[in-house]
């Protein structure tokens, strides 16, 4: 967003800067600020039940979950775009459990995040492939089915999260779906399949009698970007011009150069195997057929980088691009064309026998090194000395709040249980310096904690027990 007069641009900034419950973030000069640092809590559900991806189609139902993790102190009816991390594994490994840090971090900078889990493979190569190579599990009769499994979970749970958006402060209209390896190509394929497409090569998905694989894929509205790392797509028509610039999808994409598992350009799925034929494409053509529909796009390549994200430099940048690009493209509503790098000194070998040629960093856009989202963190906020809270322990409804406050204003007072959800919210007006007030509760039997908050002050936590 371009602003023409310098009165009016300053007078925005500090508004948004000082107003950061209104937005994780804010966009100028080409600068993406980040302006938030929350406290978080999340909480486990199962979002359905289906039948495993097996030989024997017993009719046993796995329970499938998610963890959505939220920042505690916002204001009710606030909405947040929701940040969706799958993980990865080839279809047989992995679990939602596995995004964990990052998710945390997403939601300590304002955003919802969710990891979610699918089924895995159980079927008997798949089986073995998990304890010994990923070398052997069947293309067509496994690991296809697997993925359009994947694709059918990871939409039921968003979709989930979007029937449930109250509860967790999630803006239903702006998800990103993100991932890892096998994740990313879910990610792409929640973001870009339908049905008719999977099936030109998957001609029984969807189809009712074919067991796991009869769910129809019933994609999700809202997505407004697509972050896959270390991911691939079986097909680049798959990406639509409709659905990039038609429904507004950025895609952001992280990708080393040296990938054996996913090839960074378009190469046989798992090029190090040397088993599988078919043909996948990798980062660097997605970020082609993205430029060439005129999408918004951002690629961070990894010159001397493989599949393993959490290489330490790599991560870094992950860490700070990921997010800056979210705030860009679906916050403040930018346009973006961006090609940045890390460089990896040694680089790696792309295939543990030493085998492989590492790819030329992709030409789609110009490399600008370190990028130009630049992210700008919100100092420390000053502290609440909370004194006491009586009585305690809590017998009735009454609670009075002892404690030294270093500015008058308005805060946030909140109670959560032990998981971090909210169960009293109120606004309380302080003046600088020691002093007491009432807060009216009706708490259950139980443990929990109490914290005050605005946008320059946060207190620690104060333990509540009620009896």
């Amino acid at each position: 967003m371009k602003l023409y007069y310098t009165c009016y641009l300053i007078t925005t900034l500090l508004f948004l800067a000082t107003n950061s419950s209104k937005a994780q973030g804010y966009c100028a000069d080409g600068i993406v600020y980040l302006t938030e640092n929350h406290l978080v809590a999340y909480e486990d559900v199962v979002y359905k039940q289906a039948a495993a991806i097996d030989e024997w189609f017993f009719e046993i139902p796995e329970n499938i979950r998610l963890r959505v993790y939220h920042p505690t102190d916002l204001p009710a009816g606030t909405q947040r775009p929701l940040v969706v991390l799958v993980h990865g594994g080839y279809f047989i490994a992995g679990s939602y459990l596995d995004f964990d840090a990052l998710a945390k971090r997403f939601a300590e900078l304002g955003f919802v995040a969710a990891t979610i889990d699918y089924r895995l493979c159980k079927r008997n190569d798949c089986l073995l492939a998990n304890v010994f190579s990923p070398c052997n599990i069947s293309w067509g009769y496994s690991f296809m089915p697997s993925a359009y499994v994947a694709a059918v979970d990871v939409n039921d749970g968003i979709r989930w999260l979007q029937q449930h958006a109250s509860d967790y402060f999630i803006d239903p209209e702006k998800v990103i779906v993100s991932g890892h390896s096998a994740g990313a190509f879910t990610a792409l394929n929640v973001a870009f399949l339908d049905q008719l497409e999977i099936q030109q090569i998957l001609p029984g998905a969807g189809v009712p009698g074919n067991d796991y694989i009869s769910e129809p894929l019933d994609p999700v509205d809202g997505i407004r970007a697509v972050i896959p790392m270390a991911g691939a797509i079986l097909n680049l028509d798959w990406i639509e011009e409709s659905e990039v610039i038609g429904e507004n999808i950025a895609v952001g994409i992280v990708h080393g150069a040296a990938d054996g598992v996913v090839a960074y350009d378009a190469s046989q799925a798992i090029p190090c195997c040397n088993t599988y034929q078919t043909i996948v494409y990798g980062g660097c053509p997605i970020a082609e057929r993205v430029q060439e529909l005129g999408g918004n796009l951002f690629m961070l390549s990894g010159d001397g980088f493989g599949h393993d994200i959490g290489d330490s430099l790599f991560l870094e940048a992950i860490m700070e691009q990921i997010p800056a690009f979210i705030i860009k493209t679906v916050v403040c509503g930018e346009s973006i064309a961006l090609h940045t790098s890390v460089q990896r000194d040694p680089p790696l070998d792309v295939c543990p026998d030493g085998s492989g040629q590492a790819a030329l960093i992709c030409e789609v856009l110009p490399v600008t090194p370190g990028g130009m989202i630049v992210p700008v963190h919100k100092p420390e906020r000053q502290a609440v000395f909370l004194r006491s809270v009586s009585p305690s322990p809590l017998q009735g409804n009454i609670l009075r709040v002892t404690l030294e406050s270093p500015d008058a204003g308005d805060y946030q007072c909140f109670i959560q249980d032990q998981m971090g959800k909210v169960l009293v919210q109120r606004q309380v007006h302080l003046s600088a310096g020691p002093q007491q007030f009432d807060l009216e509760t009706a708490l259950p039997t139980g443990a929990f904690y109490l914290f005050l908050t605005s946008e320059k002050v946060r207190s620690g936590a104060f333990k509540i027990v009620k009896i």
